[in-house]
Order: C-alpha cells, then sequence, then structure tokens
C-alpha cells in the first residue's frame, strides 16, 4: 500500500522535531558522544503506520543519529538492522518520541499531535 504523502501538519512537525535537535541537540536521548551528530528521521512503524485505525505513521517520528539509522550503516546498534539492539541502549522509540514530544511542547511552547494520536503511538510496542 503506497503512502500519503506528509500534510502540512505533519510536515510542521516534523520540521519542528529538526529545529528542536538542533537547538538542544541529540546528547540527551543518545548520550554524549552523539551530541553534535549529524541524524536522519525515522519513521518508526513505517509512513503509512495506523494503530487502532489512528493514523500515525508521519507522527511517529524521531530522530536517530545518522549512523544510528542509515541503511548503509553496519553499526551494531543501527535501528534499521539491529532494532533490538537499538533499543537495548536507548529504550523504546515511544520513549524516545514521547523525550522529544515533551520537549517540543515545554521548551519550546509548540503544538504537539493531539491526544488521540499520542495515545495511539504511546500504546504500540515500538
Amino acid at each position: 500500500m503506497a503512502s500519503k504523502p506528509a500534510n502540512a501538519a505533519q510536515k510542521q512537525w516534523m520540521k519542528d522535531i529538526s529545529e528542536f535537535v538542533d537547538e538542544y541537540g541529540l546528547g540527551t536521548i543518545y548520550g554524549d558522544e552523539f551530541d553534535d551528530s549529524a541524524y536522519e528521521l525515522h519513521h518508526v512503524l513505517g509512513r503509512s503506520a495506523k494503530h487502532n485505525k489512528v493514523a500515525i505513521g508521519h507522527w511517529f517520528v524521531i530522530p536517530v543519529p545518522f549512523y544510528l539509522h542509515n541503511v548503509q550503516s553496519n553499526h551494531p546498534d543501527n535501528v534499521t538492522h539491529f532494532k533490538h539492539n537499538f533499543t537495548g541502549r536507548f529504550g523504546t522509540q515511544r520513549d524516545i518520541f514521547n523525550t522529544i514530544r515533551d520537549g517540543i511542547q515545554v521548551l519550546q511552547g509548540k503544538p504537539v499531535p493531539d491526544e488521540d494520536i499520542y495515545n495511539a503511538i504511546m500504546d504500540t510496542n515500538a
């Protein structure tokens, strides 16, 4: 099934995530060694993901250091290739999402995904 393109609100959410990381770095999530790392935005369950009939694909996005996400990286904690290693080291992806969401809302005062989307994301096993 083809993914629907992100709508304006979802694009803004991904932009807000990038701006948050650009301002605060990745160190608070992944440790000091990753603070100034380049990163990619990771659609945790894929762009077209739904959970409990709620579309979460373009919302459930986390920033991941480049070599922990890029498909060409063979890092042992790469989330694309070794999800259990990644979550064993850094925690669940939904907890990382929650940290980013809280930071964007509290530290930057920006809007975050609606409660139904948030609840659906937090109900996943990711």
